[in-house]
């Protein structure tokens, strides 16, 4: 799995940025956070980013989800693999959630090129590592973007 990174905050950037209006303009931002189940996200209620597409990916689920699995399990092989089997034929989309959610961030982490965690990613473009404050991840954006402006 890519490396935790808590120490680390940067900003870097994926291709060529253009931007037609500061983000607390009220623009439709889209951005995406690359965190674990342990590091809670703050600051998605602000009023900056009422207007913001919000998704959170935790990006432990899949282990999460492998560990619940097997927990539990009886020693011997072949009844192990029948109660795993049982559970995973009890298995609906609310259990399916997380892991799903947690396959798809690890690919668009992959797509990006976010190799630490957490990361949020702004129009799938620029990323701020290092932080789970959604305000302090936009400030420092929105900072970013007013230096390439001038």
């Amino acid at each position: 799995m890519l490396a935790l990174s808590h120490a680390l905050v940067g900003l870097a950037l994926f291709g060529p940025l253009a931007f037609s209006a500061p983000v607390w303009a009220g623009d439709a931002l889209v951005i995406e956070v690359f965190t674990t189940s342990e590091q809670r996200v703050v600051g998605a209620e602000h009023e900056r980013l009422k207007t913001a597409t919000i998704t959170i990916y935790a990006v432990d689920g899949l282990e999460r989800f492998e560990s619940g699995l097997s927990e539990g399990l009886p020693g011997d092989p072949e009844a192990a693999k029948a109660e795993a089997l049982r559970r995973i034929q009890r298995l609906d989309d609310a259990r399916m959630a997380p892991a799903k959610n947690a396959a798809l961030g690890l690919a668009k982490a992959v797509q990006y090129g976010v190799d630490r965690y957490p990361a949020i990613v702004f129009d799938g473009q620029a990323v701020v590592f290092g932080v789970t404050d959604l305000v302090e991840a936009l400030d420092r954006y929105a900072a970013w973007q007013r230096e390439q402006t001038e």
